[in-house]
């Protein structure tokens, strides 16, 4: 299968594994991947680490390979074979029997823990998991965002917070869906686009682009708020919730497919039940099809109900794999059956894809589609080590979507990772032995 998605013919294709129908799928995507190629190593400054015996697997620069990388403070300075003998002074670090990738990024977590009562403290979703970078999906519209931000950034957290902010000013995600429950998030008097790009320009640092609840009143096609987000985003992605809500409703699936741009995100993109892109018969629409053609991404945005191991397999069946990997952690489903980033990967893996794919997934492809591909994503001279350490454990292990078991014989887990160039050890409980 080649980089492309395609619709499903109407006439049944002949059947192949999943790892003959989308082995390279991922890699070849047309994303954005700045700074993908290593440069040669000139003029470098002296290693104070170098990493030794890791498998690394950067899908930026295609590299599956046994090498060294040296770091020389925060910053990577060469990445090839035998670096200790041109690094004498440097301290080695031995990672044999491991994975090293880029920085793991979670696309879709809720981390703004002084803010919003479900979410997590930023380190639980992230460094303590080997997640170096996590992506705060939404928690916050505008007014409460600054007080948003103070709260990660007086919490002492080592992980880098990023965010997609809701453009609905009074906008707050909370455990009863408070704003659903007294029509906040449908009352399109909540929308201020002049203080909602001024919000965005100002922590351009931090907002990588708008998660939208696509609420509507009265018209299922059409939802204000998701209008009023493509109205000031310019190249901003917005990522948007497939889905339903308790008390408000939301613009139907074909008008949300119909409606978003190429680079926007959806989110919980292998749900399950109301909503969901593959309807129960398993044939694609022309409408999904057709998005996916013009360049939506689909992420998987676990969470505890909005991610189906069936829906998977119909979608991957079909040639449509995520784009991206993300958990939608949150304090409701940390201990099952989320858990970590990785675990959610090894999901992934077990059904088919290859690991290099898996590791895209959360790497160069989340990088380029919140456009920082310039900083994330890669290993290569230069970069800041945001790097992460991986172990395969082999065994009998038990999955879940929250729905359906899975026993697998591998899974992926955390050894830590380095943030800035400073290592952190994981601290996430081990997978479920079966």
């Amino acid at each position: 299968m080649t980089g492309t998605r395609q619709q499903l013919d109407p006439v049944p294709a002949p059947r192949r594994t999943h790892l003959e129908r989308i082995g390279t799928y991922v890699l070849n995507k047309p994303l954005k991947r700045t700074g993908a190629t290593v440069p040669e190593p000139t003029d470098l400054p002296a290693a104070t680490s170098v990493l030794q015996g890791a498998r690394v697997i950067d899908p930026a620069s295609s590299t599956d390979a046994v090498l060294d990388v040296a770091i020389a403070g925060d910053t990577i300075v060469e990445v090839g074979t035998d670096l200790r003998s041109r690094h004498p002074l440097a301290a080695v670090v031995d990672l044999s029997g491991t994975i090293l990738t880029p920085g793991l990024i979670d696309l879709h977590a809720h981390v703004f823990a002084g803010l919003g009562d479900f979410c997590v403290e930023p380190d639980r979703a992230g460094v303590s998991t080997g997640v170096p970078v996590v992506v705060d999906g939404g928690t916050s519209g505008i007014a409460t965002f600054e007080l948003a931000r103070r709260s990660v950034e007086g919490s002492g957290s080592r992980t880098r917070v990023l965010a997609f902010i809701d453009p609905n000013q009074l906008y707050l995600a909370t455990k009863d869906f408070i704003c659903h429950k007294l029509q906040i998030a449908d009352d399109e008097r909540n929308l201020d686009l002049d203080s909602t790009a001024a919000m965005v320009e100002k922590h351009a640092d931090m907002v990588v682009g708008f998660k939208v609840r696509a609420t509507h009143v009265g018209d299922d096609t059409h939802s204000p708020f998701l209008e009023g987000a493509k109205s000031v985003a310019g190249d901003l992605p917005i990522m948007v919730h497939l889905g339903r809500f308790p008390h408000t409703p939301v613009i139907t699936t074909p008008a949300l497919l119909q409606t978003l741009r190429g680079g926007d995100v959806i989110t919980h993109a292998f749900r399950g039940g109301g909503g969901q892109l593959v309807p129960g018969t398993g044939s694609v629409t022309p409408e999904f099809a057709d998005a996916v053609e013009r360049g939506i991404r689909l992420d998987v945005g676990h969470s505890g109900t909005d991610f189906r191991f069936d829906t998977a397999r119909r979608l991957f069946d079909a040639g449509y794999l995520p784009d991206t990997i993300s958990t939608d952690l949150n304090l409701f489903n940390e201990a099952a059956p989320v858990r970590s980033l990785a675990e959610t990967m090894s999901k992934i893996w077990a059904m088919g894809v290859e690991l290099p794919a898996v590791i895209a997934m959360c790497t160069s492809n989340t990088a380029a589609t919140i456009h920082r591909g310039e900083e994330l994503g890669a290993i290569a001279p230069g970069r800041i080590a945001e790097l992460s350490v991986l172990r395969i454990e082999e065994g009998s292990f038990e999955l879940s979507d929250g729905y359906e078991p899975m026993v697998v014989d591998r899974v992926l887990s955390p050894v830590g990772c380095f943030r800035a160039g400073t290592w952190i050890d994981a601290l996430v409980p081990q997978a479920v032995a079966a």
